[in-house]
């Protein structure tokens, strides 16, 4: 899916745009920054729906935490090595 865009800057609302955590990190034309920013939210919306699975509340979406902190290491190892 193609990030959301406004005067040249990908949203961080645009985490919803994504399929998966590892397309944040596959996006061609996002900057580093902007792909962390984006997995941070969405890193903290998965924790808040795991809280809430917790607590009995169940929702429509699946969590993909695991999914979201393997894609923060990969964009974090890549920068690491640029």
């Amino acid at each position: 899916m193609k990030p959301q865009q406004h005067g040249g800057q990908v949203t961080l609302n645009s985490a919803a745009r994504f399929k998966l955590p590892m397309d944040v990190v596959e996006a061609s034309g996002v900057p580093s920054k902007v792909k962390l920013s984006i997995l941070k939210a969405w890193e903290a919306d998965e924790r808040a729906l795991q809280r809430a699975e917790d607590e009995g509340m169940v929702g429509n979406e699946h969590a993909h935490l695991r999914r979201v902190s393997e894609a923060l290491a990969r964009l974090q190892s890549l920068s690491r090595a640029s």
